[in-house]
Protein backbone atom coordinates (compact mmCIF):
# COMPACT_ATOMS: atom_id res chain seq x y z
CA UNK A 1 0.00 0.00 0.00
CA UNK A 2 2.79 2.33 0.89
CA UNK A 3 4.70 1.69 -2.70
CA UNK A 4 1.23 2.08 -4.36
CA UNK A 5 0.70 5.90 -2.25
CA UNK A 6 3.81 6.99 -3.50
CA UNK A 7 3.61 5.60 -6.98
CA UNK A 8 0.63 7.84 -7.06
CA UNK A 9 1.98 10.88 -5.79
CA UNK A 10 4.94 10.42 -8.21
CA UNK A 11 2.22 9.82 -11.04
CA UNK A 12 0.52 13.23 -9.93
CA UNK A 13 3.91 15.37 -9.30
CA UNK A 14 4.68 14.11 -13.53
CA UNK A 15 1.03 15.14 -14.97
CA UNK A 16 1.53 18.66 -13.03
CA UNK A 17 4.77 19.12 -14.46
CA UNK A 18 4.28 18.20 -17.89
CA UNK A 19 0.49 20.11 -17.58
CA UNK A 20 2.33 23.24 -16.64
CA UNK A 21 4.65 23.29 -18.98
CA UNK A 22 2.45 23.21 -22.08
CA UNK A 23 0.35 26.03 -20.06
CA UNK A 24 3.23 28.87 -20.43
CA UNK A 25 3.85 29.92 -23.36
CA UNK A 26 7.49 29.71 -24.61
CA UNK A 27 8.30 33.42 -26.56
CA UNK A 28 9.41 33.66 -29.24
CA UNK A 29 11.83 36.24 -30.52
CA UNK A 30 10.39 38.63 -33.48
CA UNK A 31 11.23 38.56 -36.70
CA UNK A 32 13.38 41.92 -37.67
CA UNK A 33 12.88 42.85 -41.26
CA UNK A 34 15.14 45.24 -42.87
CA UNK A 35 13.84 47.39 -45.53
CA UNK A 36 16.62 49.60 -45.39
CA UNK A 37 18.07 51.19 -48.88
CA UNK A 38 21.09 49.03 -50.33
CA UNK A 39 24.14 50.82 -50.35
CA UNK A 40 27.78 50.30 -51.14
CA UNK A 41 30.10 51.05 -48.37
CA UNK A 42 33.23 49.71 -49.96
CA UNK A 43 34.53 49.25 -53.39
CA UNK A 44 37.73 47.45 -54.20
CA UNK A 45 39.14 47.86 -57.75
CA UNK A 46 42.17 46.32 -59.50
CA UNK A 47 43.44 45.37 -63.00
CA UNK A 48 45.97 45.59 -65.88
CA UNK A 49 47.80 48.56 -65.14
CA UNK A 50 45.92 50.01 -62.27
CA UNK A 51 47.12 50.16 -58.59
CA UNK A 52 44.70 48.10 -56.73
CA UNK A 53 42.77 51.02 -54.81
CA UNK A 54 39.60 50.69 -52.67
CA UNK A 55 37.03 53.48 -52.08
CA UNK A 56 34.86 53.98 -48.33
CA UNK A 57 32.16 55.07 -48.57
CA UNK A 58 29.91 57.32 -45.74
CA UNK A 59 26.50 58.71 -45.94
CA UNK A 60 23.90 60.79 -44.31
CA UNK A 61 20.14 58.70 -44.08
CA UNK A 62 21.24 57.90 -48.21
CA UNK A 63 22.55 61.58 -48.91
CA UNK A 64 26.14 60.66 -49.84
CA UNK A 65 28.98 62.39 -47.83
CA UNK A 66 32.20 61.37 -48.72
CA UNK A 67 33.58 58.93 -50.77
CA UNK A 68 37.43 57.50 -49.16
CA UNK A 69 40.22 56.66 -51.00
CA UNK A 70 43.00 54.42 -49.34
CA UNK A 71 45.78 56.57 -50.32
CA UNK A 72 44.50 60.24 -49.12
CA UNK A 73 42.51 60.68 -52.36
CA UNK A 74 38.70 62.38 -50.97
CA UNK A 75 35.77 63.13 -52.64
CA UNK A 76 33.21 65.36 -50.59
CA UNK A 77 29.24 66.26 -51.49
CA UNK A 78 27.31 68.87 -50.94
CA UNK A 79 23.20 68.39 -51.58
CA UNK A 80 20.40 71.57 -52.42
CA UNK A 81 17.35 69.33 -51.25
CA UNK A 82 17.97 65.99 -52.94
CA UNK A 83 20.12 67.21 -55.44
CA UNK A 84 23.84 66.64 -55.31
CA UNK A 85 25.38 70.61 -56.26
CA UNK A 86 28.69 70.07 -55.34
CA UNK A 87 31.43 67.34 -55.51
CA UNK A 88 35.03 68.71 -53.67
CA UNK A 89 38.28 66.30 -54.93
CA UNK A 90 41.00 66.36 -52.11
CA UNK A 91 44.21 64.88 -52.27
CA UNK A 92 45.67 64.76 -48.40
CA UNK A 93 43.63 67.98 -47.77
CA UNK A 94 44.41 69.78 -50.76
CA UNK A 95 41.89 71.00 -53.22
CA UNK A 96 42.14 69.59 -56.32
CA UNK A 97 39.22 69.56 -58.61
CA UNK A 98 36.01 71.14 -57.86
CA UNK A 99 32.73 70.33 -59.56
CA UNK A 100 29.70 72.64 -59.24
CA UNK A 101 25.68 71.25 -60.38
CA UNK A 102 23.00 73.37 -61.13
CA UNK A 103 19.47 72.12 -61.84
CA UNK A 104 16.18 72.91 -63.27
CA UNK A 105 12.97 72.53 -61.35
CA UNK A 106 12.26 69.39 -62.71
CA UNK A 107 15.57 67.59 -61.55
CA UNK A 108 17.62 67.45 -64.45
CA UNK A 109 20.72 68.74 -64.55
CA UNK A 110 21.50 71.88 -66.76
CA UNK A 111 25.16 72.92 -66.28
CA UNK A 112 28.38 71.86 -64.85
CA UNK A 113 31.55 74.43 -63.43
CA UNK A 114 34.53 72.69 -63.02
CA UNK A 115 37.46 74.46 -61.04
CA UNK A 116 40.50 72.31 -62.18
CA UNK A 117 43.42 73.09 -59.33
CA UNK A 118 45.84 70.10 -60.96
CA UNK A 119 47.03 72.40 -63.17
CA UNK A 120 48.52 75.87 -62.76
CA UNK A 121 47.20 78.61 -63.14
CA UNK A 122 44.15 76.56 -61.89
CA UNK A 123 41.50 75.77 -65.46
CA UNK A 124 38.11 76.83 -64.64
CA UNK A 125 34.86 75.86 -67.46
CA UNK A 126 31.11 75.64 -67.13
CA UNK A 127 29.70 72.87 -69.30
CA UNK A 128 26.16 73.78 -70.23
CA UNK A 129 23.83 71.00 -71.06
CA UNK A 130 20.51 71.62 -73.35
CA UNK A 131 17.86 69.41 -72.52
CA UNK A 132 16.13 68.54 -75.31
CA UNK A 133 13.67 67.02 -73.86
CA UNK A 134 13.46 64.15 -70.95
CA UNK A 135 15.34 60.96 -73.01
CA UNK A 136 17.68 63.53 -75.32
CA UNK A 137 20.36 66.11 -73.90
CA UNK A 138 23.21 68.06 -75.50
CA UNK A 139 26.29 69.60 -74.15
CA UNK A 140 29.87 70.38 -75.14
CA UNK A 141 32.71 67.64 -73.58
CA UNK A 142 35.94 70.17 -72.50
CA UNK A 143 39.66 69.27 -71.72
CA UNK A 144 39.83 69.47 -68.17
CA UNK A 145 43.71 70.57 -68.61
CA UNK A 146 42.89 73.75 -70.54
CA UNK A 147 39.07 74.18 -70.63
CA UNK A 148 38.88 73.73 -74.40
CA UNK A 149 35.95 72.06 -76.61
CA UNK A 150 37.01 68.54 -77.45
CA UNK A 151 33.38 67.56 -79.24
CA UNK A 152 29.78 68.30 -79.44
CA UNK A 153 27.92 65.06 -77.67
CA UNK A 154 23.81 64.27 -77.90
CA UNK A 155 23.52 61.84 -75.68
CA UNK A 156 20.21 59.61 -75.44
CA UNK A 157 18.07 57.84 -72.28
CA UNK A 158 15.93 54.98 -71.85
CA UNK A 159 13.03 55.44 -69.18
CA UNK A 160 15.21 53.80 -66.65
CA UNK A 161 18.02 56.90 -67.18
CA UNK A 162 20.62 54.55 -68.97
CA UNK A 163 22.36 56.18 -71.62
CA UNK A 164 21.98 53.99 -74.28
CA UNK A 165 23.71 56.00 -77.44
CA UNK A 166 25.61 59.21 -77.59
CA UNK A 167 26.60 60.81 -80.69
CA UNK A 168 29.67 62.58 -81.20
CA UNK A 169 29.80 65.59 -82.95
CA UNK A 170 26.95 64.85 -85.25
CA UNK A 171 28.76 61.59 -86.86
CA UNK A 172 30.27 58.82 -84.51
CA UNK A 173 27.74 57.11 -82.31
CA UNK A 174 28.53 55.06 -79.57
CA UNK A 175 25.59 52.26 -78.38
CA UNK A 176 25.31 51.07 -74.83
CA UNK A 177 23.63 48.23 -73.23
CA UNK A 178 22.78 47.47 -69.63
CA UNK A 179 21.31 44.37 -67.49
CA UNK A 180 18.34 43.78 -66.02
CA UNK A 181 19.89 43.73 -62.79
CA UNK A 182 20.38 46.66 -59.78
CA UNK A 183 22.85 49.32 -60.20
CA UNK A 184 24.98 49.04 -56.88
CA UNK A 185 24.72 53.24 -56.47
CA UNK A 186 21.03 53.31 -57.49
CA UNK A 187 19.76 54.54 -53.76
CA UNK A 188 22.46 57.10 -53.38
CA UNK A 189 20.56 59.41 -53.05
CA UNK A 190 21.06 62.62 -56.43
CA UNK A 191 23.58 60.27 -57.97
CA UNK A 192 21.54 58.96 -61.22
CA UNK A 193 21.64 62.63 -62.18
CA UNK A 194 25.49 62.91 -62.20
CA UNK A 195 25.82 59.85 -63.83
CA UNK A 196 24.02 61.88 -67.06
CA UNK A 197 26.77 63.21 -68.37
CA UNK A 198 30.27 62.02 -65.78
CA UNK A 199 32.18 59.02 -67.27
CA UNK A 200 34.45 59.29 -64.39
CA UNK A 201 32.20 59.92 -60.94
CA UNK A 202 33.52 59.49 -57.33
CA UNK A 203 36.83 58.38 -58.16
CA UNK A 204 35.23 55.43 -60.47
CA UNK A 205 36.11 55.37 -64.08
CA UNK A 206 34.07 54.80 -66.72
CA UNK A 207 31.40 54.05 -63.78
CA UNK A 208 29.37 56.52 -64.78
CA UNK A 209 26.73 57.23 -67.87
CA UNK A 210 24.41 54.49 -66.03
CA UNK A 211 21.17 55.10 -64.41
CA UNK A 212 18.96 52.21 -62.86
CA UNK A 213 21.10 49.16 -64.44
CA UNK A 214 24.57 47.93 -65.28
CA UNK A 215 26.49 48.68 -68.60
CA UNK A 216 27.17 45.58 -70.07
CA UNK A 217 28.77 47.31 -73.34
CA UNK A 218 29.41 50.10 -74.29
CA UNK A 219 30.71 50.95 -78.14
CA UNK A 220 33.98 48.97 -78.44
CA UNK A 221 35.60 50.45 -75.73
CA UNK A 222 34.13 48.66 -72.59
CA UNK A 223 32.39 45.10 -72.28
CA UNK A 224 31.29 43.57 -69.06
CA UNK A 225 32.53 40.05 -69.27
CA UNK A 226 31.18 38.11 -65.79
CA UNK A 227 28.65 39.59 -63.05
CA UNK A 228 27.99 37.86 -60.14
CA UNK A 229 24.87 39.44 -58.10
CA UNK A 230 23.53 38.99 -54.57
CA UNK A 231 19.92 37.36 -54.10
CA UNK A 232 18.91 41.20 -54.09
CA UNK A 233 20.18 41.22 -57.84
CA UNK A 234 22.89 43.81 -56.83
CA UNK A 235 26.29 43.25 -58.07
CA UNK A 236 29.04 41.70 -55.81
CA UNK A 237 31.46 41.52 -58.63
CA UNK A 238 32.00 42.38 -61.83
CA UNK A 239 35.15 41.14 -64.60
CA UNK A 240 34.96 43.85 -67.54
CA UNK A 241 37.38 45.00 -70.27
CA UNK A 242 37.71 48.93 -70.65
CA UNK A 243 40.28 49.89 -73.61
CA UNK A 244 42.09 46.89 -74.10
CA UNK A 245 42.80 46.47 -70.10
CA UNK A 246 40.85 44.01 -67.59
CA UNK A 247 39.66 45.24 -64.23
CA UNK A 248 37.99 43.06 -61.62
CA UNK A 249 35.50 45.14 -59.41
CA UNK A 250 34.16 44.10 -55.81
CA UNK A 251 31.41 45.51 -54.08
CA UNK A 252 30.65 45.20 -50.49
CA UNK A 253 27.11 46.52 -48.93
CA UNK A 254 26.05 47.69 -45.60
CA UNK A 255 23.26 44.65 -45.55
CA UNK A 256 22.71 41.54 -48.21
CA UNK A 257 20.04 39.29 -48.45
Amino acid sequence: MKNLFLGFIALAIAVSCNSSNDDIATPSRPVVVDNSPILPNKVFVQGTDIDPYNLTYSYVGTKLKEIVRHDGVKYSYTYSGNNITKELWTINGVVRMIKEFSYTSSGMMNSVKVTNNLVSPAVVYTQNIEIVDNSHIRYDEYDPQDGTVVYKVDAYFDNLGNRIKSVYNNSLTEASSFDLKMNPFNNITGYKALNMTQLNIGGMTGEGLAGSNNILKRGSKFTCINSYYTSDKYPYATQSNNNGKSITTKYYYNRVE
